[in-house]
Order: structure tokens, then C-alpha cells, then sequence
């Protein structure tokens, strides 16, 4: 029961309909809640053969059968079917047609993907094991979201491949959340209420988790022992770190006794009498046994005091799904994605946006109406980066070093704008991809070079911000950038 929603199962008696009906007929003039046939359903289970209505004739509501949602959740008598989730789908696909995604900035889509649409199937996850295709058309929605708004997602539009995007901030990603690895962190609570809610009425009753969500709940957990009550013999990890029947496939085979808890496995060595000789063969099978055996020896059991369970990647030892969730990311390496590109790629964009870099970024305050690094002419972004004749120079050292006369300011045609100009020459016959990170660096250069005259009262001279730029860009190629470095002259060893 929950709230005003409430499931009752009962036999398909009509005595016991007719005091189902009475009894919901009272309560409501009791309380005044009266029940609402029209809303109500009727699902059979295993009543082919009966007269259904006679059965429910004291309760007309409607009939159905399974699968159900009830509380959100599809229920059946069978396995779920990917066609019984597909409503997860539908209610994303609903939300994407009310948002108008070409209107909105890559932020705004990413704070809806992360808030909105990742949260959505949350509920589902928590209490099914969804089937992988659903989770992946899933991702699909979120990732054409995400890149392309309501239009078409090709693999241009996608800045990062997704494993990537969908990792923590801190690891690299935009922290979106891995539906893969999230869906196990809230499996993993099942396997957590067993131990800490041994008399819940669901106990003993199958929970949806794999055989991968248990190997990552022994990983991740360590088992006090204590009287051995609680802890089951093969399938918990008190041996070690590891389960029996890990340590032990072989004999866990041959046992007649799969569900003995470690007191009584232990008693009299009752898991020994369990196992088949028959099936003991080989040397493997032999050597398993005298492993297990010995690992059993040194097990000393505690009498009055329960088992307990540590869980490793919480401070408090108690299980969360955030740190389940985290425990997945074990191994790979810590780095802000958003410290390390943000600063660079944010800026250049602002600087094609805005015409006058010194008011409308408001770095410097009121900002300075003359350029810094020409000192003749008012300061604008066209002039920064097009126009100055100390940026030219910089250009033309770089055009002449990399062999790409588009880069060459007497070839650029008239531009009104950074903006125009860097979609010429950004598009031009040159290998796009080089061309591009050769502007990127250039202008990033130049613009850090206005920085450190405005603000620092410091300046390089042409000279030596060429050969900066040289050491950045052999920098880059050394990071991945190798369409840059297929650009930049052969190193000459001598």
C-alpha cells in the first residue's frame, strides 16, 4: 500500500470478493475514502477455467492482465520483455518535444540531460534490471540531446565520445550519469538490505542482481565474522575477500548444500559431507578442496555476536549509492576536462563574439580603449587578432614555419568581423582539422599576450611569443593534437 494506491491479492473466490467489497464499502463510510471502481483493476493469475464473472460480480471494475505498472514499476508473472520498458523512452522522448533544444546553449542542454532526463529512470532502476537495450536507447536520447538538440545526431556533432562524457567531473567527464554503472550502484542496495534488513518481508524472495553485481558487492565490502549465523558459506566473501565458490568452483559444484551458513558448514564439518567424492576426479579437484579446507581451519566463530558487514568506499562503512557509483570509476585517472579546456575554448569563442574585449568580457574593469600590443589603434576584437601589426607579424612568422599561406595576412580577404574571418579561413583547402588548431593556438597565444600587457605590465616581443608558440604547439602534438603536428616541419637531428 501507498498513499491511496493500495494492491491487494486475494483468491478467486466469490465469497471472498463479496467481503473484499463490504469491507472497502465500510472503510470508505468510515473515513470518507471511498474507493474508485472506475480506477481500479482486476489482474487474474492462473484462473483459466473459471467463471470470472460470476466470480466478480459484487466487483465490477475493469479486467486486465500482464504486465502492469503499478507504482511506475511493470510487474508480470513472467520476465519483463524489453516492449514491457519501453515507457521509460516514451516519457524522455515526451520531455524532448516540449524543450526547444536548438535555443538552448551546449550548458543548458547538459544542466537538462544531468537534471532532467538522467533522473527519469532512476525509480525503475532502483527495483528492475532493465534490459541493456533500453539503457542504450536511452543514451541515445540523451546523447542527441545533448549535441544536437532536436535535430539529427551524426558523429560530427559529437564533441566526446559518450564513455567519456559520462564520467565524473573530477575524472575527466561532464557528469552525466553512466546508466550502466548507476543501474548496478542501486542494485548493489538489495544486496546491502540482506545483511542489514535480514527480516524484511521481501527476505529470501529473488532480487535483481547478477552475478557481476555480486562479485563487485564482495570487492567492495569486508565481512567481520562473528557467530557465522548470518553469513552464508559460498556466497558471501569471508574467505579472504573472496567467496568459496570462487576460491572453489569445482567443489562448490559437486554440493549438495549450496545454501549452508557458515556456522553450519563449520559444524562438524557439514560442507565436507555435502560435497559428492564421486565427482572429485582430477588434481584440480583435489587441490580446490585442500585450499577450501585450510582457509576453513582458520576460521575461529564468535558465540552471542552477530556477523557484521564493512562496506570499504564509505567512510562510515554503510553502503551508498553514490559511492557504489564512484567505486565503478576505480582506477581511472583524476582530471578537470572543464579547467583544462574550459578557460581556453570559452575564451576564443567569447573573443569571435564580443567586439570589444576589454568592456564586454569585463576583464580590466572600464578596460583599455587602446590596443596593448600596438599601442595606435582602439582595442577590438577584429583589431586584436586581424588587424594589429604586431599580430600580423605573428601570423606571418607562423604561415611562414608551418607552410600554410591561408595563415598569411595578405592573403586573408576583408572581414567585418573575427567571427567571419575564422569561418574563411578556418574552411579553407588546408586540412581542416590542422588548420583549426593552428588558429586555435594563435589566437589563444595573442590573446594571452594582451593579458599579460594589460594586467601584468609585462611584454614579449614578436620573437619570442613565435618561439612560445612553437614550444605550445610541439606541446599539443605530444597531447593528441596530431593534425597539427602533420602541419609543423620534420625535426632535423644532427
Amino acid at each position: 500500500m501507498y498513499a491511496d494506491d493500495a494492491i491487494i491479492f486475494t483468491r478467486p473466490v466469490r465469497r471472498e470478493l463479496d467481503a473484499l467489497a463490504a469491507l472497502l464499502h465500510r472503510f470508505g463510510e468510515a473515513t470518507g475514502l471511498h474507493t474508485n471502481i472506475n480506477k481500479s483493476s482486476i489482474v487474474p493469475i492462473n484462473c483459466a477455467g473459471l467463471n470470472l464473472d460470476e466470480v466478480l460480480a459484487s466487483f465490477p471494475a475493469s479486467r486486465t492482465r500482464f504486465p502492469i505498472r503499478y507504482l511506475g514499476i511493470p510487474l508480470t508473472v513472467t520476465r519483463l520483455k524489453k516492449v514491457d520498458f519501453q515507457y521509460l523512452l516514451d516519457k524522455a522522448s515526451c520531455k524532448l518535444s516540449s524543450w526547444h533544444g536548438r535555443n538552448l546553449s551546449h550548458a543548458g542542454r547538459l544542466v537538462l540531460v544531468k537534471s532532467v532526463l538522467s533522473a527519469q529512470p532512476v525509480h525503475t532502476l532502483m527495483v528492475a534490471n532493465v534490459p541493456r537495450e533500453v539503457r542504450v536507447e536511452f543514451d541515445r536520447l540523451r546523447k542527441r540531446f545533448l549535441w544536437a538538440g532536436q535535430e539529427n545526431l551524426t558523429g560530427g556533432k559529437c564533441k566526446v565520445n559518450w564513455p567519456s562524457v559520462a564520467r565524473p567531473l573530477d575524472l575527466g567527464g561532464l557528469g552525466v550519469l553512466d546508466l550502466d554503472r548507476f543501474a548496478r550502484a542501486l542494485r548493489l542496495r538489495w544486496l546491502w538490505q540482506h545483511w542489514d534488513a535480514p527480516n524484511a518481508p521481501w527476505a529470501g524472495m529473488e532480487i535483481p542482481c547478477n552475478d557481476t553485481d555480486r562479485l563487485l558487492f564482495a570487492a567492495a565490502t569486508e565481512i567481520i565474522i562473528g557467530d557465522g549465523a548470518r553469513t552464508s558459506f559460498w556466497h558471501c566473501a569471508w574467505a579472504k575477500g573472496q567467496r568459496p565458490k570462487d576460491i572453489a568452483p569445482d567443489i562448490f559444484a559437486a554440493s549438495s548444500k549450496r545454501k549452508l551458513s557458515l556456522r553450519e558448514a563449520l559444524a562438524e564439518q557439514a560442507w565436507v559431507r555435502s560435497v559428492d567424492i564421486q565427482q572429485i576426479r582430477t588434481v584440480e579437484h583435489l587441490k580446490q578442496f585442500v585450499e577450501l579446507w585450510a582457509i576453513t581451519q582458520s576460521v575461529s566463530l564468535v558465540q552471542n555476536t552477530e556477523d557484521r558487514i564493512i562496506w570499504n568506499f564509505n567512510a562510515s562503512g554503510v553502503y551508498s549509492a553514490v559511492s557504489a557509483y564512484r567505486a565503478q570509476f576505480v582506477g581511472h585517472t583524476s582530471f578537470n576536462l572543464m579547467e583544462a579546456l574550459g578557460t581556453f575554448q570559452v575564451q576564443v569563442f567569447r573573443l569571435a563574439h564580443h567586439p570589444k574585449p576589454g568592456l564586454d568580457m569585463l576583464l580590466g574593469g572600464a578596460g583599455r580603449m587602446v590596443c596593448p600590443l600596438c599601442r595606435r589603434q582602439p582595442e577590438t576584437a577584429h583589431h586584436l587578432i586581424i588587424e594589429c601589426r604586431y599580430s600580423r607579424r605573428i601570423w606571418e612568422s607562423m604561415a611562414s614555419w608551418l607552410s600554410i599561406a591561408p595563415l598569411a595576412p595578405n592573403s586573408w580577404p576583408v572581414s567585418d568581423s573575427v567571427k567571419q574571418w575564422w569561418f574563411t579561413i578556418g574552411y579553407s583547402p588546408t586540412p581542416r582539422r590542422g588548420m583549426r588548431s593552428a588558429l586555435f593556438l594563435v589566437v589563444w597565444q595573442i590573446w594571452l599576450e594582451r593579458n599579460a600587457r594589460t594586467f601584468q605590465r609585462r611584454g614579449r616581443s614578436v620573437l619570442d611569443l613565435v618561439a612560445t608558440i612553437k614550444a605550445e604547439a610541439k606541446l599539443w602534438g605530444i597531447a593528441g593534437a596530431k593534425h597539427l603536428v602533420a602541419l609543423m616541419p620534420p625535426v632535423v637531428n644532427l
